[in-house]
């Protein structure tokens, strides 16, 4: 059979694309499933894409189009299938990624035949072949697969996936458009998978209830081997949390000299592990490890508190200094809170400024749909756009202060952030005056509308 797999483009609402781009790998996955299955197929990143998918779709004339995407994509994903009916009904459409595993009822639609909401290649290869036997009584037994009925969509249970049935992912797609993929001044930068779903329970955190809730790592003979395939020097490990056991980091850094592997890398961290680790970081930093994403989240015990971080300040502060002083990058990612008042605006840059915090962002507190957080925050709501859950634009009422006045407080932070920033020089890269300005734009037609 033949399928067109498709990643859409960011949505027009406020894209940092030419930034942090990174490779498809779930549509890696499943290309290179669809390769050992016999089947012909064709990767659409709408990252790069110069055609439309429409175009694209009457060119490849496919029998199956899958399509993954994150939050903010749910409308282009249900458009993409309604188009790919429009032009032929009998494509058979799927829509599967993070979002669709938690949201699946978000993606009922007469126009979606199926979602997939495990990680399992397993699965989504045993679906293929129930469309070449062209018959539909082994659907029941893959697993997290939802589909339509006679009397509705079925919602098959969903088990934990097994990190090391995964296979290597056939890089064919990334390595002949690599010049694409980026983050921030690292270029042709690979993606890597070592750890499914997270061991915390941050209660705004959506990743933690990813694969059945279930925190699984990958052994480090498999993420060696695959680190082999991969020709490119800079490499993001895209687990929630990398340093997560001394003993697998000690592990994970013999065997990189073992293996005398010469990469850059970026992973994500917690605050704790960081500051009592030092000794780790210093030796990551040796192998080559340059960026690391660090949740602070906050800069008060009381609200860290509040978001079950189970880290305090002195954690963030003593994490901010030990990469520093390692050799390494920290880039703090911060969470303005819907009671923020004009005086915690003015202490959250002062803490970034004392710290010497170079590299941040800093989110507005967004309930995810398929959290508890969200159950508890939906009558708040102020939006049903769905593209507004992008982090970066208020989606429930702020407490202390107006929207409008909200706006201007977090478009005042950016561009102090952004001075700080500009006077390091770390951004040289970018045309941080077109970011800004699109950044303004964005923002101002939020506080009129506000």
């Amino acid at each position: 059979m033949k399928v067109l797999l498709v990643r859409p483009p960011a949505p027009n609402k406020l894209s940092f694309t030419k930034i942090l781009d990174n490779e498809p790998l779930e549509l890696e996955y499943l290309h290179t499933v669809l390769s050992i299955g016999g089947h012909i197929d064709y990767i659409y990143d709408g990252l790069i894409e110069t055609v439309s998918v429409e175009a694209t779709i009457r060119r490849e004339k496919p029998d199956v189009i899958a399509i993954t995407g994150y939050i903010t994509q749910e409308k282009l994903m249900l458009a993409f299938c309604r188009k790919a009916k429009e032009i032929n009904p009998d494509i058979i459409t799927i829509i599967g990624g993070v979002h669709a595993q938690l949201n699946h009822k978000r993606f009922y639609d007469s126009q979606v035949d199926y979602i997939t909401r495990s990680e399992s290649m397993d699965a989504f290869g045993l679906l293929m072949k129930t469309f070449v036997n062209q018959r539909k009584d082994g659907l029941e037994q893959i697993n997290g697969l939802c589909y339509q009925s006679t009397d509705g969509w079925i919602e098959n249970t969903l088990q934990p996936t097994n990190i090391n049935a995964l296979p290597i992912p056939d890089r064919t797609f990334f390595h002949k458009n690599r010049k694409h993929y980026r983050y921030l001044d690292l270029t042709e930068v690979a993606t890597i998978k070592t750890a499914l779903s997270c061991p915390f329970n941050c209660n705004f955190c959506y990743c933690t209830l990813l694969n059945g809730g279930r925190y699984q790592t990958r052994e480090l003979s498999q993420v060696m081997e695959e680190l082999k395939t991969i020709g490119v020097e800079n490499i993001q490990i895209v687990d929630d949390d990398f340093l997560v056991d001394p003993e697998r980091i000690e592990a994970f850094i013999q065997l990189i000299k073992e293996n005398q592997i010469k990469k850059r890398f970026i992973c994500y961290a917690r605050a704790d592990f960081v500051a009592a680790n030092p000794a780790i970081i210093e030796k990551l930093v040796e192998i080559g490890f340059y960026y690391f994403l660090v949740g602070l989240e906050a800069v008060s015990d009381n609200e860290l508190e509040g978001y079950n971080k189970s880290t305090t300040k002195s954690h963030n502060e003593d994490c901010v200094r030990v990469i520093r002083e390692a050799g390494g990058n920290c880039i703090g990612l911060m969470i303005v809170p819907s009671d923020a008042d004009k005086e915690y605006f003015e202490t959250l840059y002062q803490w970034i400024a004392d710290n010497k915090l170079i590299y941040v962002t800093v989110s507005i507190f967004t309930p995810i749909p398929g959290t508890p957080l969200y159950e508890e925050y939906k009558d708040r709501l102020i939006t049903k756009d769905i593209e507004a859950w992008d982090f970066l634009h208020l989606v429930i009422k702020p407490e202390k202060l107006s929207t409008r006045a909200f706006y201007r407080q977090y478009l005042k932070l950016f561009l102090r952030l952004y001075k700080i920033a500009k006077a390091s020089g770390i951004y040289d890269f970018m045309d941080l005056t077109f970011y800004m300005r699109m950044l303004r734009s964005a923002l101002r037609r939020k506080i009129i509308g506000g």
